[in-house]
Formats: structure tokens, C-alpha cells, sequence
């Protein structure tokens, strides 16, 4: 599904497109003779499509606006939606949305609008598909990182003999293994240290077993700040 442009990307193309000293600046009739104009050089434009109201805004019904909108040249981004109308102070603006506005300086900022969208809809593409391919490369390695996890776990399961249940979360693995009929000791397997904690984890779990089994038990758990602590002995 086809996404909308980021505030950030609308920004820049304000930023970017309209540029200059004085605004644009009608009275009276000359607002409406204007944007007349500028509807008849948009319906003969390629890419634009005249909007008879705004789907974000409600206009006065006799006040001089233009809404129109620029078909998008990338599949991932909807067509973008701007409105040209006049301020209090009786300058041409455009606008996107309900806060994002820039003063127009000359109507080829306006006329060229398309072949400028048509840049940051490439631009904002290239940069989508980076961002896809370098998620789909993390997950690729997130997927072979936990089948090397699991069959570790499956190895020394079998070959040790405990049960175990796994649980899978963004960042690690979380392994279950029962230590006794109604104890589980729950162990992180983080997935970008996940070699270093393998080379512990048969180990560890033997040696807990053995501690269990030798009437041994114990317990690791964080505390909030503030807590009451004991009073700890030191040789440090």
C-alpha cells in the first residue's frame, strides 16, 4: 500500500522551491483573475488534476483557492495534495496539510512544481528501497542467527537430557529449561552476542542441574532504585 511523503520531505520541498524577496501579492478581483489563470495552466499540465475541494480543509465558498493534485511517479507514494490560496496579508501561498505553508515569489515556482515533485518522488524511492533492502538483510541474518540458536539448544538437549521450551523476541531468543517438576530457569540468548552466550550455555545449564539436584537453589532478579538493600560485604 502507498504511503503519503513525511512532513520532513514536504518541508524541504517548500524549502527548496520557493525561494525569493517579495511574495506574490494580490487585491480585490486580481486574486481570483489569478488563480483562474493558474486553473486553466494546471488542466492542460500533465500530472495535474484539478480538485474541485480539499480533503483536508473547508474553504470560504467565494474565496480564490486552487486545489490540486500531482500524480506520483513511485509506486510507494501516494499523489501528493496542495492548495494555493491568499493569507490575511493578501499574499499567494501554497499549502499541505493544516500547518505546513510557504509563500509563493513567482508562478514558475508554481508551474514547475511537477518536475521538482518528480525528483524528491525518486529521491524518497531510492531511499525507501535502501531502507528495505537493509531490513531484509537484518532479518535474513536475525533468521539464520536463530537456526543456529536452536539447533545448539537442540544438541545440547538431547545430548545432556533436560527439557526446554524457546520463546522468540525481537532481540534474542529466551530459552526455558526445566530444572525440576514445577522450576524453569529462563536464560536471554541476545541475538547479537549469540556465539559467546553458545559457548556458555551447555555449561551453565549442567551446572545449575547439578546445583539443583545437590539441594542448592537460588535466584537472580533486578531491583527498581530506591529499594531496600542489604548491607553488602566487601573485599574490594
Amino acid at each position: 500500500m502507498a504511503i503519503s511523503l513525511h512532513d520532513s520531505t514536504i518541508k524541504k520541498l517548500f524549502r527548496e522551491q520557493f525561494q525569493g524577496e517579495m511574495p506574490l501579492i494580490k487585491f480585490g478581483a486580481e486574486k481570483k483573475v489569478l488563480i483562474s489563470n493558474i486553473n486553466k495552466e494546471f488542466s492542460a499540465k500533465a500530472g495535474f488534476t484539478l480538485l474541485k475541494t480539499s480533503s483536508y480543509r473547508n474553504y470560504r465558498k467565494n474565496e480564490a483557492v486552487c486545489c490540486f493534485q500531482i500524480r506520483s511517479s513511485s509506486k510507494y507514494y501516494r499523489d501528493q495534495e496542495f492548495c494555493l490560496k491568499f493569507n490575511e496579508q493578501n499574499e499567494l501561498i501554497i499549502e499541505e496539510g493544516y500547518w505546513r505553508n510557504s509563500p509563493v515569489y513567482h508562478l514558475d515556482q508554481i508551474y514547475t512544481l511537477g518536475e521538482k515533485m518528480e525528483l524528491e518522488y525518486k529521491r524518497v524511492e531510492a531511499n525507501y528501497l535502501k531502507r528495505e533492502n537493509n531490513k531484509l538483510k537484518k532479518q535474513k541474518i536475525k533468521g539464520l542467527k536463530h537456526k543456529a540458536i536452536i539447533a545448539k539448544i537442540n544438541e545440547f538437549a538431547k545430548e545432556d537430557k533436560f527439557e526446554f521450551s524457546v520463546e522468540e523476541y525481537a532481540t534474542k531468543v529466551k530459552l526455558l529449561v526445566r530444572i525440576a517438576k514445577s522450576e524453569i530457569m529462563a536464560i536471554d540468548i541476545p541475538y547479537n552476542e549469540f556465539q559467546d552466550s553458545l559457548k556458555k550455555l551447555q555449561v551453565t545449564i549442567k551446572t545449575v542441574r547439578e546445583l539443583r539436584d545437590s539441594g542448592i537453589t537460588f535466584k537472580i532478579f533486578s531491583y527498581p532504585k530506591g529499594y531496600w538493600e542489604p548491607e553488602w560485604i566487601s573485599y574490594n
